[in-house]
């Protein structure tokens, strides 16, 4: 079994990578509970979905991981990025993984177009 660590370093590097079906696939339980602005979702659709208007309102950014802390089965990391067309400041992601998946997250960001 992936502690919380592994899932979470693989996640980013995932991301990082530009894998998202591959993060979603290896990372995610497929009844992931996302946390959002927009309320509560669930499924890997919804870690999609949010994924893709993430990317469309920040194309081709690049992302800086300010901290990152591991808890048992706990994850937070604070971000910031930044793209031609926008800036997210404040970027806040945490985490729950049980069972070497992640079954929680939210999001929050501040965006600040240019």
């Amino acid at each position: 079994m992936r502690s919380t660590a592994e899932v979470f370093d693989d996640h980013l590097e995932r991301r990082t990578a530009g894998d998202l079906e591959g993060d979603l696939a290896h990372n995610y339980a497929p009844d992931v509970i996302l946390l959002c602005e927009h309320g509560p979702r669930t499924g890997r659709d919804s870690v999609r979905e949010s994924a893709e208007q993430l990317a469309k309102q920040l194309p081709d950014a690049s992302f800086e991981y300010l901290v990152k802390h591991v808890d048992r089965e706990y994850a937070l990391l604070f971000w910031r990025a930044d793209s031609l067309k926008a800036r997210a400041e404040h970027g806040v992601d945490s985490f729950v993984i049980r069972d070497g998946r992640i079954v929680m997250q939210s999001v929050y960001y501040a965006l600040e177009e240019k």
